[in-house]
């Protein structure tokens, strides 16, 4: 049922004003995808139990907003607050749209059905030591006017169990996570240790947060493909943290193989393959994941990974075979987006071209299948840049 939207706000406003209004993160919506980007939207937010989950949507122009089926369930066994979730189908590409969560209203866009001649998007990940560092770099994000975020892993730093801290992220990301013309970034997310009680070779029941939080193209897999674009793809993989490193190995094969003729192919994890820090080649899971993924990123031409956990910024070489070569994959990131760094050990590394102890998001801008890449720290300055020319001949069809 629609109604004219001056009398519908007047009744959610008396409603919220029973409910939590104003408080941290609570009735805070973040905007995600797990499935064609041109025609839907995942809505998720926070509200304390047994308050109504008041929600409208609709066009930004439209004056007589829609309700929708909204899913809710516990957020966490002592935190007295249920996860609310919609799904909204069917959307039109290109498209912006609005959200009404009590009196509180967001927006999102829809992506082009078509990828257009040029995009943006920033990646990176252990973003909250701090929730003041987060903001500083949803900041730097949002200086670069992505069209959305893959986000890999350690997000709030609550290790399964400190569920005041995921308020405090989604607070921040929501209210800074917004473009010019008032627009909130939508987000890809991967699991990272610090989401999991234990960090490392456990199980989904170990990291409630993120499962109760985050819709899954599957449910409790924590490893799936997105493809934003028809020509741009991304695999999400977990780096043993709730699901072992060799179980993905068949989904791994079998996304790539189905989309080996796409021009613009990413990975996005959390722990690195080609890291610097905590052991660099010789940790027991770098080594894991360049046994079991690197050779299917090579079969199939992955052209960047996005890596994270070590709290330093990292470019690697084009890497294939455990070689330098041209037509490798770049390794990139390594995760500080709001952490306190780490100072690497050694003065250069074969494997690596560019490294910095340096708080930072990487932007990635697509222009006529040019892919550069460029590091932004905190003040919103690029310290690091790189330009793959490998795909410049091929047209945007």
């Amino acid at each position: 049922m629609k109604l004219p939207l001056p009398i519908l706000l007047s009744f959610t406003s008396l409603m919220h004003s029973f409910s939590l209004k104003g408080a941290k993160g609570i009735e805070e919506a973040l905007f995600t995808w797990t499935d064609s980007p041109s025609t839907t939207l995942n809505v998720i937010w926070l509200v304390k139990e047994k308050d109504p989950a008041l929600f409208l949507w609709g066009k930004t122009d439209d004056p007589h907003p829609s309700s929708a089926e909204v899913k809710r369930h516990s957020f966490y066994r002592d935190s007295k607050l249920e996860v609310c979730q919609v799904l909204l189908r069917g959307l039109s590409p290109n498209t912006g749209y609005r959200v009404f969560l009590g009196d509180k209203e967001f927006r999102a866009r829809t992506l082009p059905a078509k990828r257009p001649d040029r995009i943006r998007f920033v990646t990176g990940g252990d973003m909250m030591h701090s929730p003041e560092w987060h903001k500083d770099g949803v900041k730097a994000m949002v200086s670069r006017s992505p069209d959305f975020a893959l986000l890999g892993g350690d997000l709030a730093y609550a290790d399964g169990k400190s569920w005041e801290r995921w308020l405090d992220w989604i607070e921040e990301y929501a209210d800074h996570a917004v473009s010019k013309d008032g627009y909130s970034i939508p987000l890809v997310v991967a699991i990272g240790n610090h989401e999991v009680n234990g960090g490392y070779g456990k199980t989904p029941k170990e990291a409630p947060m993120f499962y109760n939080l985050f819709p899954l193209p599957k449910k409790l897999k924590s490893f799936y493909a997105i493809d934003l674009y028809e020509d741009l793809s991304v695999v999400v993989l977990d780096t043993s943290h709730t699901h072992s490193i060799e179980s993905q190995v068949e989904f791994l094969q079998s996304s790539l193989f189905s989309r080996k003729a796409r021009t613009h192919l990413f990975a996005l994890y959390h722990f690195p393959a080609y890291g610097i820090m905590k052991g660099g080649l010789n940790s027991p899971i770098s080594k894991s994941i360049r046994k079991h993924w690197v050779p299917v990123f090579d079969q199939y031409g992955l052209d960047a990974a996005f890596e994270n956990d070590h709290h330093v910024y990292k470019r690697s070489k084009l890497l294939k075979g455990d070689k330098a070569h041209q037509d490798g994959t770049l390794y990139i990131g390594d995760g500080a987006w709001g952490v306190g760094t780490r100072k690497p050990g050694a003065k250069e590394y074969w494997y690596v071209e560019k490294f910095e102890p340096t708080r930072h998001v990487i932007e990635v801008e697509i222009k006529d299948n040019v892919r550069t890449y460029r590091a932004i720290n905190h003040d919103k300055k690029v310290f690091d840049q790189f330009v793959d020319k490998r795909d410049a001949d091929k047209n945007n069809k």
